[in-house]
């Protein structure tokens, strides 16, 4: 139930259907009360004839006649008839002993019980020393009335009910439609900016909304594709004359042994690494590459990497151990593979590095996932910033004091999607584990 007050349709039918549960018991009750006046008066009118064909008879006949009529009324028909003196003594009919009244209303109605049954009476005053109560039984009436009370019950029972369970059924449907559009749009949180929603049958206001989603990925994704190739066209024209230049200074750096140009030289590389990986996120992310998927022998892959990044970290004094179970094998690129754990590594010389730590390089198998884990010990990254840094050219330090482009943990991540898995940011309890879960047919 509490779900369903969450859902914007339950709410509105739940307003609606008590809306028109006043409505209808506003309505029901004039409806009583009518009913209730109308049998009053019906009441009433039969005292008022059985009251007035006595009081006919004692003008024409006298008072004996009077008291042979009241006699003759039988309790037994529903009416109580008591004729007594001005001192109340018992005269005739079917009362001996007059009723203690219950109550009596504004317009001089007596109402008491006899035998447990309800009885509606009027007291006339016959003649001055005659006083005359005639009655009748109410119970008819009354069970009457509680039958409409009941049935009007049941009536605001049953539209509730309809009104909860109509309100349950629509808002659960529209809440299926809003499902099936999250899942419409799955591929476009995923990179796919090509995805559409189909505008499928039923009302107007969802196909409307189904509409306009489409047209706004469209012109999402032409705005996409005109950055993307602004950068692409950018980092591929620069790509060209950087590496001549490098050429260039290399040519000169052998010539003089300049240090000036060496640094130069180091420069023109990280800004022509920063261009190849952005042409390659921008491949991936466009789906323009397609997944050559390839057996991968995850051992060999690390005993390499290992190879060569070790020697690195001891030169800062730290330790990268490789743990890896025998015979571990993916589907995959191994060239991409390959390229998002030296970026992994790379970022732990250039923003992990805690001097006497050890760096651990794994990979283990749960299932049919592969996990390639790098897990350091270094300051790590807070818990709300991990997102921030999967983004392009997003860097923890603001002040950018440790160079880098912003694009290694993007890249990684984009390589993950590409064969179908997922980038995990963890706690090492210290530092910081990246965790890349792999499918092992991808």
């Amino acid at each position: 139930m509490t779900n369903l007050l969450r859902l914007a349709g339950f709410r509105a039918a739940l307003a609606y259907t008590s809306i028109l549960l006043i409505a209808m018991a506003l309505v029901m009750g004039l409806l009583y009360e009518r009913l209730a006046d109308t049998m009053r008066g019906a009441q009433d009118n039969l005292i008022w004839r059985e009251a007035a064909a006595l009081s006919f008879i004692h003008q024409r006949d006298g008072m004996r006649a009077l008291a042979q009529a009241v006699s003759a009324v039988q309790a037994g028909q529903g009416s109580y008839v008591r004729l007594s003196d001005g001192l109340g003594n018992f005269l005739a009919g079917n009362l001996q002993s007059f009723p203690t009244p219950e109550r009596t209303d504004a317009e001089g109605w007596v109402h008491f019980s006899e035998n447990g049954l309800p009885v509606r009476a009027r007291l006339l005053q016959v003649d001055e020393n005659l006083v005359l109560l005639v009655g009748h039984e109410i119970t008819d009436g009354q069970n009457l009335l509680a039958g409409f009370r009941t049935a009007f019950a049941m009536a605001l029972l049953a539209i509730l009910l309809v009104g909860l369970g109509g309100g349950a059924f629509l808002a659960r449907r529209g809440l299926q439609r809003v499902e099936a559009i999250g899942e419409g749009l799955r591929p476009v949180m995923q990179g796919d900016l090509s995805a559409r929603l189909p505008v499928a049958k039923g009302g107007v206001e969802w196909q409307v909304l189904e509409s306009r989603i489409n047209a706004t990925l469209a012109q999402l994704e032409k705005l996409m594709q005109a950055t993307r190739q602004v950068s692409d066209n950018l980092a591929h024209d620069l790509r060209a004359p950087l590496t001549r230049l490098r050429v260039r200074l290399e040519t000169v750096l052998a010539k003089t042994e300049n240090d000036e140009i060496a640094e130069a030289i180091d420069d023109v590389d990280g800004l022509l690494k920063s261009f190849n990986a952005l042409l390659t996120l921008s491949r991936l992310d466009s789906g323009i590459a397609t997944l050559e998927a390839w057996p991968v022998n995850i051992n060999e892959l690390l005993d390499e990497l290992h190879d060569l990044f070790a020697p690195l970290f001891e030169q800062h004094n730290m330790r990268l151990e490789l743990s890896c179970a025998d015979n571990m094998n993916l589907s995959g690129d191994a060239d991409l593979l390959g390229q998002a754990l030296v970026n992994l590594l790379e970022n732990v010389l250039a923003h992990g590095v805690e001097v006497g730590s050890s760096v651990e390089l794994a990979a283990r198998q749960e299932g049919d996932k592969v996990i390639l884990s790098l897990a350091d010990g270094g300051k790590g990254i807070a818990p709300q910033r991990r997102n921030d840094a999967l983004e392009r050219f997003v860097q923890l330090d603001a002040s950018r004091a440790k160079g880098g482009s912003g694009l290694g943990l993007s890249l990684v991540a984009a390589i993950c999607t590409h064969h179908g898995g997922e980038l995990h940011l963890a706690n090492n309890e210290p530092g910081l584990r990246v965790e890349m879960h792999l499918p092992v047919k991808a």
